[in-house]
């Protein structure tokens, strides 16, 4: 009975979490097209858009990337109800820092573009700071209150939108207005997490210094963020050309929508902090199988009008965004193995002496750094050779060294997470969710529909007849969609 109520809380909250991400999805599909259309609309528009797009990854794909060095060890301490509340002050200072060697570099930067903003640019630094504190009040929450994480991105979705629109209708602003939006939206988010979160938030120095430095070990795992958020800029400096990165960009857009499903292991740094058994992470992958392909298939099946209605001419990109999806879905189940690596990985404990770096996670780390590089390389030369080429060819060059990473990543943690629990890997349940979302891509795939009725006609008959086939073919799809209805019975009752 202690087992099923575990594997309750572990599936309830990331379902509900995701439930939350899909309610609210309106409101992000609403503010990435009001950004896409009203920035490419102004004169000039595709630099506008591209401008703001190179912008947006120089911000969040180099200055944030530090934010999350300490969030691994922090969610899995705010677990542990180990006090957390002096790396807040720690996150924050290196946001500051990060700050500030931003807006020292903000000339290179706008001499890189063709888009002279330098007013932008410059605030851009609320952004880097809001996102310091939005990450690591964001790690405490998913190590120890995992169930309010749903409603906090509910309210910055709202936000954001409210904000992007006052910023561009009543203010006439147009990139500006897209920072004060992220600004005040991570600014939200970080109030509600430490309002909600029932942490230990004790301001304790030595554990956060011992935080730090065990944290170095996750480093490595970030410097390849590093290397991978260069494309974008290699493609500029190959080219000296914008408009591939704005292909490439649209494709990024709508495939991260992918990531929302990552929302069905919110649950797991709780869990596994209660439990290092391995039907945990059976459930988890039974979960992500069944649940994140519905949502690939959809993103694919979708692709076309998406890119349609960000601008028509990028429907060409719809095989980067193929690369793209795909990628980012390995990286969820990634995602899970790291997770459980982390949270096993006895040399990271806040109270244990042995090295960190001649831990678990430090040899993963360090075995995917290599490869990640490689992956760089790959996309870096197909650029050069495709440099002649259309801009959506270019962009699936882009594509491909992302890919190659995910790939790489999924199978060492894999290898590592099996040896480390030795768990039953759901191997009828896998591969029947993935033949049921290869059928249904390839088939919706020759659809190009682009109204918004379609779009809602079409992405209700993917999800029926994705439902109804894994309810006849996978056992855990049965399993889950009989305990839902019961839940539900329940609270109408």
């Amino acid at each position: 009975m202690k087992e099923k109520q575990q594997e309750v809380r572990l599936v309830y909250t990331g379902v509900r979490n995701l439930f939350l991400r899909i309610i609210t999805a309106p409101l992000s599909f609403i503010f990435t097209y009001l950004v896409a259309k009203y920035l490419s609309s102004l004169p000039n528009g595709e630099v506008v858009f591209a401008s703001w797009q190179s912008l947006y990854v120089l911000v969040l794909g180099y200055f944030t990337i530090p934010a999350d060095i300490f969030s691994t060890l922090t969610s899995r301490y705010a677990s542990e109800n180990k006090p957390v509340g002096g790396i807040i002050f720690f996150n924050l200072l290196i946001g500051t820092i990060s700050s500030l060697i931003y807006v020292f570099l903000v000339p290179f930067f706008v001499s890189a573009v063709n888009y002279p903003d330098y007013t932008a640019f410059y605030m851009a630094s609320l952004m880097i700071i809001s996102f310091y504190l939005y990450r690591i009040t964001y790690a405490i929450a998913r190590g120890k209150t995992p169930l309010v994480i749903g409603s906090i991105t509910m309210a910055f979705q709202i936000i954001r939108l409210v904000t992007v629109i006052i910023a561009f209708y009543v203010f006439h602003l147009s990139i500006l207005g897209v920072i004060y939006a992220y600004f005040l939206g991570y600014l939200t988010q970080t109030i509600l997490s430490i309002s909600r979160i029932k942490a230990n938030l004790k301001i304790d120095f030595k554990s956060a210094l011992i935080t730090i430095k065990k944290s170095i070990v996750t480093v490595i795992y970030y410097i390849q963020l590093i290397l991978e958020a260069t494309i974008v800029w290699i493609t500029i400096i190959l080219l000296h050309n914008d408009i591939p990165v704005a292909y490439f960009e649209s494709a990024l857009i709508i495939s991260n929508v992918v990531t929302w499903s990552y929302s069905l292991y919110d649950g797991l740094i709780a869990k596994l902090s209660e439990t290092k058994d391995p039907s945990v992470l059976t459930t988890s992958l039974n979960l992500f199988f069944f649940l994140s392909t519905l949502w690939l298939v959809l993103v694919i099946s979708e692709g076309h009008a998406l890119l349609y209605h960000i601008r028509r001419d990028y429907l060409t990109a719809i095989y980067s965004l193929i690369i793209l999806s795909i990628s980012f879905y390995l990286r969820g189940l990634y995602s899970i193995f790291y997770t459980s690596i982390v949270m096993k990985d006895k040399s990271l404990g806040l109270e244990d002496s042995e090295n960190p770096f001649k831990g678990i996670t430090a040899k993963l780390n360090g075995t995917n750094i290599k490869l990640s590089a490689i992956g760089v390389i790959i996309s870096a030369i197909a650029v050069y050779l495709l440099r002649d080429k259309s801009p959506d060819l270019i962009a699936i060059g882009m594509s491909l060294g992302l890919l190659i990473n995910s790939l790489w990543l999924t199978r060492t943690s894999y290898s590592i997470a099996k040896k480390e629990y030795n768990f039953n890997l759901p191997k009828k349940e896998i591969i029947v969710s993935l033949l049921i979302g290869l059928l249904l891509s390839i088939i919706f795939l020759h659809f190009t529909f682009v109204s918004y009725t379609d779009m809602i006609i079409y992405g209700a008959l993917v999800s029926f007849l994705y439902l109804l086939l894994s309810y006849l073919f996978n056992p855990y799809a049965r399993t889950f969609v009989k305990s839902t209805i019961r839940e539900i019975r329940k609270i109408l009752m």
